[in-house]
Order: structure tokens, then C-alpha cells, then sequence
């Protein structure tokens, strides 16, 4: 016969408590730290309109615990980058010994633009920004790539429960004997932004492809791309020809999650190619088609 000691359940409460007690005395309190912030930089971002404009956006950084101290929490996402853009920067751009001087867009804060600067292939283009209200400088280069342009575009509206979907054809020749990078984006007219820029607006009107020809067995690329929800009745397709630095950028922005994500965030760790601040200075020049879909 077996018998159980009726003192027993009180010995396993009791030791449980000791247990309980000992072991939370262990527990190290809450420390608080100070971790050192990085210091407030420009971000700069840059594009071309074929044959008409180089523009700059130039906002600052910040850093994540920040944000509730420096910054409206409840603002919405307008109000917010409106906050970050540097307003009345001198922003120049120099090639083969000239320097154009960039002029702020009224209603755009942050926003710079050049109507004169010619866009020569091969090039090196050197960017300057001064911000006289902080007194910081930054600076960065890049050469404008070679034109690759598309051998053919077209796109399909599905049919059906289908309708609202497009499938675009591509096809582009890969110069040989040379390693390329390529970004190919799908948006529209009534969005003329697009992925590249981070202060676009999102929209499922937009796509963007990356490509590295690395491991291409044939230089004359061809494929196909599905745009799912495309209520729009046009598309615009335009292909870059980017350098690598570029390319990882974009990589690494587009692993960071959305665009508003990407402003409100320090981005300390992306590739760069700005002296004294973040972002990337790019020159790349971009062959686009538009497509007017049945």
C-alpha cells in the first residue's frame, strides 16, 4: 500500500515560493542607457527627365528614438517630409569645367532642379550642396552611363476576372564583354514618380525590376512581368542603365521595406556615394515608352 505524507502539498507550495523568490532576485533590474545618436546628415536622391531636367532632393536624417521628441508623431506622412526637407540649400552641378547652380521648386520645399544642364554620356557630374542654416557641406560624383534602350515594349489587359491585370512584354540588347546593372520601372501618367525616388508617393500603379546581367547567357534579354490591380489605362516603361553602387543601393532599399519607411528612418546602413551625408548621387539616363492600353 501506498501512502502520501498529507503535509506534502504544503512542503511543494512553500518551495515553490523560495524558488519564485530566489530566482527574482536574481533578475537584474532595468538599467537605463544613453546610446549616442548619429549625428544629423543630408540624404540626398536625384534624377533626370530625358532631355529636361536633373533634380535633387535633398531632407535630413534622424534618428528612430527621435522621432516622438524632434517631430510631430500625429502628422500625417505630407507634414512629415515637409519637416525633413532643407529648404534653401545652394545646390550646384559641374561638368567639363562648368558649374550650373540649381533652383529650389516653389511648392516643392527640398526639392532643386537644373533646366540647363546638358545630359552627356560619359561624363562625370560632380554635385555640391551647402546648407546655411547648419553650415554643412556635402558632395559626390557619378558618370552618366550609356544609353540602353528597349528593342520593344508592349502590354496585355487580361480578360475577364482578369481584367484589371496587365502583362507586359520587354526585350532589350545586353551590350556584351561588359558586366550592367538595370532598372526597369512601370508606372503611369497620373503618377510620374516612381520607385527610385524615395520621396514618391506609394501607389500599386508602380513596379520596379532589378537586374544584374551577371549569369546572362544571351545578350538580347526578352521576358515578362504581370502588374496585378492595374486600373490605370496607361503605362510607362522606362529602362536605366545604373551603376553598380546603384544598383546595391536600390537593393538595399527595396529590402528596407516602403518609401514612407525608408524617410522616416536614418539609412545608415545603405550603400552610399555622398561625402558627409546619406543617399545617392546618380546620373543615370533613363529610355522610356508609353503604352496606351485597350
Amino acid at each position: 500500500m501506498i501512502t502520501v505524507d498529507k503535509y506534502f502539498p504544503m512542503y511543494s507550495v512553500i518551495l515553490v515560493i523560495l524558488l519564485v523568490l530566489f530566482f527574482g532576485s536574481c533578475q537584474p533590474k532595468p538599467l537605463d542607457i544613453e546610446l549616442e545618436q548619429t549625428p544629423v546628415k543630408m540624404v540626398i536622391s536625384s534624377q533626370i527627365i530625358p532631355n529636361s531636367v536633373m533634380v535633387v532632393a535633398i531632407s535630413k536624417s534622424f534618428g528612430a528614438l527621435d522621432y516622438s521628441e524632434d517631430y510631430d508623431s500625429t502628422s500625417s506622412g505630407s507634414s512629415l517630409v515637409d519637416q525633413l526637407m532643407v529648404k534653401d540649400a545652394k545646390v550646384s552641378i559641374s561638368y567639363n569645367g562648368v558649374t550650373d547652380d540649381l533652383f529650389s521648386i516653389n511648392g516643392v520645399p527640398g526639392v532643386y532642379a537644373s533646366i540647363y544642364t546638358p545630359q552627356y554620356t560619359n561624363v562625370e557630374y560632380t554635385l555640391n550642396v551647402y546648407n546655411p542654416e547648419t553650415g554643412e557641406s556635402v558632395t559626390s560624383k557619378a558618370t552618366m552611363l550609356e544609353i540602353i534602350p528597349f528593342d520593344s515594349v508592349s502590354a496585355k489587359r487580361g480578360g475577364g476576372a482578369d481584367s484589371n491585370n496587365i502583362t507586359v512584354s520587354i526585350s532589350f540588347t545586353d551590350p556584351p564583354n561588359e558586366l550592367n546593372w538595370y532598372m526597369i520601372n512601370f508606372y503611369t501618367q497620373d503618377d510620374t514618380t516612381n520607385n527610385e525616388d524615395p520621396y514618391a508617393k506609394e501607389s500599386p500603379n508602380q513596379f520596379t525590376i532589378l537586374l544584374s546581367d551577371d549569369g546572362f547567357d544571351n545578350p538580347n534579354i526578352s521576358g515578362e512581368q504581370v502588374l496585378y490591380n492595374w486600373t490605370s489605362d496607361t503605362l510607362i516603361a522606362s529602362i536605366s542603365n545604373i551603376s553598380q553602387e546603384y544598383y546595391e543601393y536600390l537593393s538595399a532599399r527595396k529590402r528596407g521595406g516602403s518609401l514612407f519607411a525608408s524617410i522616416v528612418s536614418e539609412p545608415i546602413n545603405y550603400p552610399t556615394n555622398i561625402e558627409g551625408g546619406y543617399g545617392f548621387f546618380t546620373t543615370h539616363f533613363p529610355d522610356i515608352q508609353i503604352i496606351v492600353l485597350d
